[in-house]
């Protein structure tokens, strides 16, 4: 199953979440491999991968060090830096679309990562992106040629202001209607809404501001805010556990049974 990680904003958690769902899916024995499509590169830099990512080294020609596996918990981790590289991403893909030897080579050592075999495959993603985005069609294209009847499950992440929370929801209406949604290889099964960094004396006012989304998002996660989460820095299999993060993992695996 695809997890895909997505939001209206940076600087909400959407990586963390992302991890923290990667996370519990290892120490359940599940083989996860990590899709870091954000330009920051958080994930990837947690890892230990500083050099460039997959889309790069593809358009520089060069062999590339942007993907780890290692042991998490009862299961396997897989790390690959899709980009990362600042605002080159843009040419890059470009070039890859429009160049037939370039997007081969990119097919080719795509392929070489998702071939390896995983359970679950999380994607986090940087801001506001949908499906018609060239480096998603890159990237969805590839997949779906070795995985063609894969499913997918939306975590939307936010922060508990107001203003972004109705952001986050217009973003995931117009990904709802996006039209190429109706072509889109991937059968989307669900969608969840994580409102992260949530501090105790507000909770009453954020599930207010909830309280009008209806079943648009099932579930609906309130996370607390969390000092060791906020500015996390050390190795992953550190990341302290996170109840509602847990809740939501062990439902979309539910999910996965179900198919």
């Amino acid at each position: 199953m695809r997890i895909i990680i997505l939001g209206s904003k940076g600087g909400v958690g959407k990586s963390t979440v992302g991890l923290l769902i990667a996370k519990r899916l290892c120490e359940l024995g599940k083989t996860v491999l990590f899709v870091d499509r954000d330009q920051i590169g958080y994930a990837s830099w947690l890892v230990g991968i500083k050099s460039k990512g997959l889309v790069a080294s593809v358009v520089d020609g060069e062999k590339g060090d942007y993907f780890v596996q290692r042991k998490l918990g009862r299961g396997n981790l897989q790390v690959l830096k899709f980009y990362g590289d600042g605002p080159r991403l843009k040419e890059d893909v470009k070039l890859i679309i429009s160049d037939p030897k370039l997007r081969t080579t990119f097919n080719e050592k795509y392929q070489e990562v998702i071939s390896l075999g995983h359970d679950f495959i999380v994607l986090d993603n940087k801001s506001t992106t949908f499906p018609s985005n060239d480096e998603i069609r890159l990237e969805i294209t590839a997949y779906s040629g070795r995985y063609p009847n894969a499913r997918g499950y939306r975590v939307f992440v936010t922060d508990p202001f107001k203003i972004n929370i109705e952001n986050t929801v217009s973003f995931a209406e117009k990904l709802n209607r996006e039209e190429v949604l109706k072509n889109l290889p991937v059968k989307i099964i669900g969608q969840a809404l994580v409102v992260n960094m949530v501090y105790p004396s507000k909770i009453h006012d954020v599930r207010s501001n909830l309280r009008e989304l209806g079943t648009m998002f099932s579930p609906i996660i309130l996370v607390p805010i969390l000092e060791e989460l906020f500015s996390f820095s050390d190795d992953i299999a550190r990341l302290p556990d996170v109840d509602e993060t847990r809740q939501l993992t062990d439902l979309i695996q539910s999910l996965e049974n179900e198919e």
